[in-house]
């Protein structure tokens, strides 16, 4: 009878003890959030997230992000946010522009950097005047994507008629031009001074109509999870933070995210962008009316495209006005 009633209260234990273990395992998913997010392009002022996650910024914020999506151009980036196939994304300001105007739900939530020639049309040493490319190749990332475009107008506006070549990703780009399979090539800052010291290209500044490279969401997401995406927002604000100020763990993170084994090529590179990363990377967009003029012959209703259409800058300004962006920076002085 007390072997009964022994089996009996294990049986009791073990029975309280499943539920137990299963409120356990389900909290721990939910402090965990998964996030996914992709870039547009592998470059350093598209960097944010994927250092955040590497240093265990957002891992901090009980999230854990994944970039499933690297490099996939910018209008695929915008497209796959759409979609739900990740939830944030580097991008540019035109692919999330002319989702908005096709009434599609994506939005603007942070700009990491400021405006800066952050792209150059890279072309052959023998070829030293953009007019020159009238009648050669010019690659570029895609035909739509906000460089590749931006790429073409700085072409046009020299005067040359060139044909475009779709490489998808700089790396191609940049081995094509190499090989000599095409003249000229739209190639980010990373790259620039890699091909003027190996092969002597000439660099000619892209200009991108004043609509930088940018964080983005949807408003799905915002209204259903608020408070995930703040977190997210908080882990990117410490990100640019970390990235301002701790060359010792950024450094040796972009030789790893950009495969650079130079050292000093990365800590070039890390200088050269410590001031364009804004430490309150408010959404603003001073190409906005270049924008619109851009957009307006495709459509119309770009003609009246407001800023408020395309962002949402209220988790940055909740950040500059409860302190918390001060907050990170103060510790600096101390």
């Amino acid at each position: 009878m007390k072997l009964l009633r022994r089996e009996f209260l294990h049986l009791v234990a073990g029975a309280a003890a499943v539920p137990a273990t299963a409120f356990r395992l389900a909290w721990a998913q939910e402090a965990h959030q998964r996030v996914r997010v992709a870039t547009g392009l592998l470059a350093t002022w598209q960097s944010t997230a994927w250092l955040g996650a590497e240093a265990g910024l957002f891992k901090k914020r009980g999230i854990d992000m994944t970039l499933p999506a690297i490099a996939v151009g910018g209008p695929q980036a915008a497209a796959g946010v759409i979609r739900g196939d990740w939830e944030f994304a580097h991008t540019g300001t035109l692919p999330v522009a002319e989702e908005v105007l096709k009434g599609r739900d994506i939005v603007i939530l942070a700009t990491p950097t400021s405006e800066f020639s952050n792209s150059f049309v890279m072309t052959r040493k023998e070829i030293t005047q953009l007019t020159q490319l009238t009648g050669k190749k010019v690659g570029v990332l895609t035909e739509t994507g906000q460089t590749s475009v931006a790429a073409r107008i700085t072409v046009e506006k020299a005067g040359a008629t060139a044909t475009y070549v779709p490489l998808i990703k700089f790396d191609r780009i940049y081995a094509a031009l190499a090989a000599g399979e095409i003249d000229a090539g739209a190639l980010p800052i990373d790259l620039r001074f890699t091909g003027q010291a190996r092969y002597g290209w000439n660099a000619f500044p892209i200009h991108e109509f004043g609509t930088p490279s940018i964080f983005a969401s949807t408003r799905k997401l915002i209204a259903s999870n608020r408070e995930l995406v703040m977190n997210v927002i908080k882990g990117f604000v410490e990100t640019i933070h970390l990235f301002k100020t701790r060359p010792d763990i950024v450094v040796p993170l972009l030789q790893r995210y950009l495969k650079i084994d130079d050292r000093k090529a990365a800590e070039d590179l890390y200088t050269f962008h410590v001031p364009v990363f804004q430490k309150v990377p408010r959404p603003s967009f001073s190409g906005i009316q270049t924008l619109r003029e851009l957009l307006a012959p495709k459509n119309p209703a770009a003609a009246s495209l407001k800023e408020s259409d395309i962002a949402d800058t209220s988790f940055i300004d909740e950040l500059q006005r409860n302190g918390f962006i001060d907050r990170l920076y103060a510790t600096d002085r101390k």
